[in-house]
């Protein structure tokens, strides 16, 4: 701010200046003059691959898009970004938990203790909260936009070669997409087949639905979804050593929490009524040695045993504790790379960080496939370069970004659609 000179009985002061004799009826004027900083908020929206950046307009990346779903076979990549709005990121837990088998490695106990405390935090955060959407059936407005969109933009295909379909492949466990596809009255494909006990089988997905139009014979294929829940769902259980429908996750949910009740104890420094970091609870646990007495360590393993039954992936380099997830995980990824390794595919990728090595890993081989494309929508423009130096040996693939701007679920849909 820069500042005028004080006008006093026509005499002149600096700023600073001092005077001795002031008359008490003079009238003291400050004139300021404030520097204006422009700033530019301008959304430039950009697209960056080996040719070099090429800066959009909103409504030509539309046309770009509308164009890929004129010609290619549609795949969609989606991570925790997707439901950031609604519940909260998988933060560090990898790294927590291997920390920690190297902090109690001398100590069984401890290590089991802490491991609980360190996914009951995730299962709070993370998993939890969703239980209010499952009971209400409800999803969240971008969700069901999204859908919506998707399954407009797929019903007006007009290449008979092309199917009306697009696969969604996800690691995310949450309910949102089944409820808005319900929502919407779009017909999808979850793996399932079979009404009073649904079972899994990675065959269910090589379906085709049509329909033949009242009074004529003529037939018209239904826009599907195929939804790949790659780490598993809240809604698989098991029996009989098969994947099976769970109806109501939403009490095994209540259940998991009731049996949380232990992280309670005062030895565990995890008071949830003053939303505590699990770093520093496990911290303090191993600056002041806890011991756990037996009855802890019984209810402990009773979390565990209760957690287990739910059917996913937890975001650990020992991903398994079982055979069946394992082999339903590897089926699903076999059908990720195939759906990849298809002429003209393209795969849209947002809220994904690639931090599944084991799709990282077919990702980049199926990028050799020299009609395959990938579109990669970065949140933020400071990102860019981490996937850039991902993907640094393959050049099709395009980071779509915006300056001045993140790209959340909202701004994704209306890159991808309009609107």
């Amino acid at each position: 701010m820069v500042c005028g000179l004080l006008m006093l009985n026509d005499e002149r002061i600096g700023k600073g200046g001092l005077m001795n004799r002031i008359d008490q009826g003079a009238v003291i004027e400050l004139v300021e003059e404030e520097k204006i900083i422009e700033i530019d908020e301008t959304i430039r929206i950009y697209c960056d691959s080996y040719t070099g950046k090429t800066k959009y307009e909103k409504q030509e990346l539309n046309k770009l898009i509308r164009d890929l779903f004129e010609s290619c076979n549609i795949n969609f990549l989606i991570g925790s970004g997707y439901c950031y709005e609604k519940l909260s990121t998988l933060g560090d837990l990898e790294s927590l938990i291997e920390k920690n088998i190297i902090d109690n490695k001398e100590d069984q106990n401890n290590k089991n203790a802490v491991e609980a405390l360190i996914l009951y935090d995730f299962f709070r955060n993370s998993i939890y909260p969703h239980k209010k959407d499952i009971e209400s059936n409800v999803s969240f407005d971008n969700s069901n936009q999204f859908i919506l969109k998707l399954s407009g933009l797929l019903s007006s295909r007009n290449d008979k070669n092309l199917l009306k379909r697009a696969n969604i492949f996800t690691t995310n466990y949450d309910m949102f997409f089944e409820l808005s596809l319900e929502k919407n009255n779009v017909y999808y494909n979850d793996g399932f087949s079979g009404r009073l006990v649904p079972v899994f089988s990675t065959q269910n997905y090589n379906k085709i639905v049509k329909q033949i139009v009242q009074n004529t014979e003529r037939e018209s294929q239904i826009p599907t979804i195929n939804l790949y829940k790659v780490h598993g769902s809240l809604t698989w259980a098991e029996s009989s050593n098969q994947i099976t429908y769970r109806i109501n996750p939403s009490e095994l949910l209540e259940a998991i929490e009731k049996n949380a009740s232990v992280f309670a104890d005062e030895k565990f420094f995890y008071n949830k009524s003053e939303n505590p970091k699990v770093s520093e609870a496990i911290g303090w646990i191993n600056t002041f040695g806890s011991i756990f007495n037996d009855n802890m360590l019984e209810r402990v393993e009773e979390f565990t045993d209760s957690y287990k039954k739910l059917h996913i992936i937890n975001p650990t380099k020992k991903k398994f504790e079982e055979t069946l997830l394992s082999n339903v995980y590897y089926d699903l990824l076999r059908m990720y790379s195939n759906e990849l390794e298809k002429n003209n595919s393209v795969l849209f990728v947002f809220g994904f960080s690639f931090k599944d090595e084991h799709i990282y890993s077919i990702t980049k081989r199926a990028l050799s496939n020299p009609t395959m494309m990938m579109y990669i929508f970065v949140f933020n423009d400071t990102e860019v370069s981490g996937f850039k130096d991902m993907f640094k040996d393959h050049n099709n693939v395009f980071y779509v970004y915006c300056e001045n701007k993140n790209i959340d679920l909202s701004e994704f849909i209306s890159m991808m659609f309009g609107g």
